[in-house]
This record gives C-alpha cells, sequence and structure tokens, in this order.
C-alpha cells in the first residue's frame, strides 16, 4: 500500500519577506537563507485591501476575503450605523483541515489566527497559545491537552496573558505598557518575554510534530507579528520615535526574534525526512506604521461638508484650488518640495488644531454621503451612505458611480504637509476586486495610503489643513505581499512558481493528500501538486 502524502506547513505571521531576505543574505538566519537558495518560491497574492483582518480567514476557509464576513476588528452596522467588535464566531467558512480529518486524515493545527475548536478532529489543535490574535483565549482539542502543555512549556508569557478568559484584543498591546507608551524599562521586559515565549512555542511546535503520523501539521509563529507591531522604532533607525541609546543596549528585537524564528525553522526540518511537503509561508510583511487613517473621520466629513461650493472661498481662490486638483500626480510630485514648504510656513503661522479619531456616532454618519468604514490601518476604507443600502442613505443608486469617483479625486488631491508628496498613492472601488454579496458591511472605497513618511497633517485645497498626531503605541504596520517557500515530491527545486493567491493553499494541501474541497473559492495550485496527490 501506497502511503499517503505528509505536508508539513510552518507559518511566520508577518515574518516580513524582505528583511528575512536581507539577514539571510548577512548570515543571520542560516535556516532560512538554505530555503531561499535552493526551495521553489511562490509570492502569496493576499486579499486586496482586507487584507490585514481577512489574511488567516481566507487562508483557513479558502473562502473570498469578501464573503468571510470577517475582515476587521469593528465594523459599522449598516441597518443603525453603529459601530461594534467583531468576532471571529462570525467567520463564514469552514477550516479546510476539517474536511481532511472528516476524510480519515490525521491533523495537527497549531495557532492559526482566529480559529477556535469547533468539535471533534481526528487528531489535536491548538488554539491561542502563541497568538498575536486574541479571541477565545487559550484551548485544546483534546481539551485535556491544554493541561499537558501548560505544564510541559507553561504558558507563553506575552500571548497567554489571562489564558482562559475569552476576549478581543491583542494582548502585546497590553503587555508592559502602562501608559500611553512604553518606557525603556517596559521595552526590555517586552523583548525579554517575547524571546522567552519564542522559545517555548518552538518547543511546544516540535514536540507536537515529533508525536509524528500527522497526515497534516500545521504550526504558525505569532512572535514576529507582535514584535514588527510593538517595537519597529527600535529596528529603524529612521524611524521618529527611535531610541539609539536603548537599541544599541538591547539590539535590534525584531533581528533577534527573526533568528530565534531561524532556530525554530530548523528544529523542525530536522524532524522532518525527504518524503514529506514542506510549505514555509511567511503570511505579509511588516514597515514602519505611517498612515493617515487616524486623520480618515475628519478628513472624510470635511469633504463631504465642503461639497457646498459656498465654503470654497473668493472666485481667484476658488480658480487656484480648481488648478490644483487638476494638476496630474507626477506634476504634483514636481512641485513636493515647494508645495511643503509654502504649507509648513502656513502651519507654522497658524497651526491647526488637533482633530480627534474619536467614534463620531450614528447619528452623524446618517447625516453624511459618505463616512469612514472600519478597515483596520494599512488601507482606509470609506462607505456610500446608499439609498435602498442604508436606511437613511442620501446617495441615489444613480448618484454612486459619480459620488465614488469624486471623493476618489478628493482623496487622491491630499498632501502630505510633511513631505509635499501626496499623501494617498490610490483610491480604488472595492468591487473592482470582489464579487460582494448583499448586505455586506464593507468599504465601497479602499485608500491606499502613500507609506513612505508619518502623515499627521494633509492638506488639500477643498477641505484645508487636517491635523492630529499619530499617537498609538505601535510603531510598526503590516505590508499586503507574502513569500512561500516548498519542498517535496513533485515540486521542481529552486523553481519560480509565479504568484498564488492564499485561498488555493487550502485545495492545494487538500489535493496532495487526495482530498477535493467542494464550494470553495480557492483552487489547487497545479505548480504545487506535482506528482503527489494521492
Amino acid at each position: 500500500m501506497t502511503p499517503r502524502a505528509r505536508i508539513v506547513v510552518l507559518g511566520f505571521d508577518a515574518c516580513d519577506a524582505d528583511l528575512v531576505r536581507d539577514l539571510a543574505a548577512s548570515g543571520e538566519l542560516p535556516a532560512f537563507r538554505r530555503l531561499l537558495d535552493g526551495w521553489a518560491r511562490a509570492r502569496i497574492r493576499n486579499p486586496y485591501g482586507l487584507f490585514v483582518g481577512a489574511l488567516w480567514p481566507t487562508f483557513f476557509t479558502t473562502r473570498s476575503a469578501a464573503l468571510t464576513a470577517f475582515h476587521c476588528w469593528e465594523t459599522i452596522i449598516p441597518a443603525t450605523y453603529e459601530r461594534r467588535l467583531t468576532t471571529p464566531r462570525e467567520i463564514i467558512g469552514r477550516p479546510f483541515w476539517r474536511a481532511l480529518s472528516d476524510a480519515g486524515r490525521r491533523v495537527a493545527v497549531l495557532d492559526v489566527p482566529h480559529t477556535r475548536v469547533e468539535g471533534a478532529l481526528n487528531g489535536v489543535q491548538v488554539v491561542e497559545y502563541g497568538c498575536h490574535d486574541r479571541h477565545f483565549g487559550f484551548h485544546t482539542y483534546p481539551p485535556p491537552l491544554a493541561r499537558d502543555i501548560a505544564t510541559r512549556f507553561g504558558h507563553h508569557p506575552v500571548f497567554a496573558v489571562d489564558p482562559d478568559v475569552e476576549r478581543e484584543f491583542a494582548p502585546d498591546d497590553y503587555a508592559h505598557r502602562a501608559g500611553p507608551v512604553r518606557t525603556a524599562d517596559e521595552e526590555r521586559a517586552l523583548l525579554r518575554d517575547m524571546l522567552d515565549g519564542l522559545e517555548r512555542k518552538r518547543g511546544l511546535s516540535s514536540w507536537v510534530l515529533g508525536e509524528g503520523g500527522w497526515d497534516l501539521f500545521i504550526s504558525v509563529f505569532g512572535e514576529s507579528h507582535a514584535t514588527g507591531h510593538q517595537m519597529w522604532h527600535l529596528h529603524d533607525p529612521a524611524h521618529p520615535r527611535h531610541d539609539a541609546a536603548l537599541a544599541r543596549e538591547l539590539g535590534d528585537p525584531l533581528r533577534q526574534v527573526y533568528a530565534g524564528l531561524d532556530r525554530a525553522l530548523a528544529e523542525h526540518l530536522a524532524l522532518i525526512d525527504d518524503d514529506t511537503t514542506v510549505l514555509v509561508l511567511l503570511s505579509h510583511g511588516m514597515g514602519p506604521h505611517y498612515d493617515g487613517t487616524h486623520l480618515l473621520e475628519e478628513i472624510l466629513g470635511r469633504l463631504d461638508a465642503a461639497d457646498d461650493r459656498r465654503r470654497n472661498g473668493q472666485p481667484v481662490a476658488r480658480l487656484a484650488k480648481a488648478a490644483w486638483s487638476r494638476l496630474p500626480g507626477q506634476m504634483r510630485a514636481m512641485l513636493a518640495p515647494a508645495a511643503s514648504a509654502a504649507l509648513q510656513r502656513r502651519v507654522r503661522s497658524e497651526p491647526p488644531a488637533p482633530c480627534s479619531d474619536d467614534d463620531v456616532g450614528p447619528a452623524v454618519r446618517a447625516r453624511r454621503r459618505f463616512f469612514r468604514s472600519p478597515n483596520n490601518s494599512v488601507y482606509g476604507g470609506a462607505r456610500i451612505n446608499l439609498e435602498n443600502r442604508e436606511p437613511r442613505g442620501l446617495v441615489r443608486a444613480g448618484e454612486f458611480d459619480a459620488t465614488c469617483e469624486a471623493l476618489r479625486q478628493d482623496l487622491l488631491a491630499l498632501v502630505n504637509v510633511d513631505t509635499g508628496r501626496p499623501a494617498v498613492r490610490a483610491v480604488d472601488r472595492l468591487d473592482a476586486h470582489y464579487l460582494r454579496p448583499p448586505g455586506d458591511a464593507l468599504p465601497d472605497l479602499i485608500i491606499d495610503w502613500n507609506h513612505d513618511a508619518p502623515i499627521e497633517t494633509v492638506w488639500s485645497p477643498k477641505i484645508g489643513f487636517v491635523h492630529a498626531p499619530y499617537t498609538n503605541w505601535r510603531t510598526g504596520d503590516h505590508k499586503p505581499g507574502g513569500l512561500l517557500l516548498a519542498a517535496g515530491p513533485g515540486i521542481a527545486a529552486g523553481a519560480d512558481l509565479g504568484e498564488i493567491p492564499i485561498a488555493d493553499l487550502g485545495p492545494t494541501i487538500c489535493a496532495r493528500l487526495g482530498v477535493s474541497l467542494r464550494g470553495d473559492d480557492g483552487r489547487p495550485a497545479a505548480a504545487l501538486i506535482g506528482s503527489a496527490a494521492t
């Protein structure tokens, strides 16, 4: 009898592929360097605009991000304009490993973000031992496994704070932080506990893998995600909050965490034989937290109000503003230094009052033609207050396209005062990327900020200056691209496999294990199937 193919998936959550390549090239990540030099590789295409919250649900349900009903930690209820927290309990779709379990395959699933134990499984599942995203607390299948893990390895000192409490939050946001931002002592404590937690997770993951007999083993490490958010400023000398003295004392936190991930990778690979298919997933990237999402509610409110042309000043001013708005992007870029200097002189002489990022409330949303739609922070989201969709819709169906286009142009006209360059790189219609289900709570427009510098003060001829300092403790945020490194029977060593949507990974894994998924959006990736499917 031919043995079934075995698959190991090692996920490194928000582990930046560019940084991994740089550190591998310098010799700091020898295990990753071996994979980069010899394994097949593919670019991972994550859900456009929605990837921060929808990436992992898209991975495990294999559904379009528009159909999982979960893309952000909060949402606006279309029927009431009220803001509420979301929960992964609302995710529509079934984890692909349950189809494998139903088909008799033995599976082990550790720390896939936004997942929970949903009944019996042919194997084991560990939930939220080492996840940046926390919803349900640490629990396992079978339930006694949680006690065994705690006895053998202890709890993760960062991610498993109050391990039995069900709560929607990211523990690393609050660990070792008493004030608005961390003190030097708190930074030291956070890095110490993150590295300790990584070693505990490495031991736990290797132990489960070493138990053997798995048709599918998946383990996701969350330390790269959390450290990127919380300590990017100590990694990046150009960051405004960079503390050179503390960085010299501690060393680069990201380099240390990535080195720990490299050791975990090497240890796992040593437990795997040559007949096993191995997929190493760097899910998405990380960079400085430079965006204008904290300004967006105020920007949209002023744009809505400014469409009353009486607010646009005297005729000469109106002509000047209209001329600026019609300038091509390249021309604005050429004028950026002069524009920045002029705008900064104006800000120094008349400092704008900081705007608030507080919830404007349902009554205000109902009175606006468009409002901010929660979408995390990398990409802003705007939703049109549409007649016959929203209960007090102000924009008629026949005006929807024109309203979207006018708002797109207004957002593209925003200037980052500190650089003189556009604050927004692009504005896209969501329906250009997704088939949207009726009644969704998704944004209509996705706003791609220019992430090359902090965005704290913007200006446009239509709304003037909008200003608010970025005060959040997170100094790093996500980049959309991911990387897959693959080896196994039928996968050509060193091959460039092109681009693979993340929704295709689950169907690909199932196909290699001889199980077909029905009715999902992802499809098996031919380049990864090879001759191994049974």
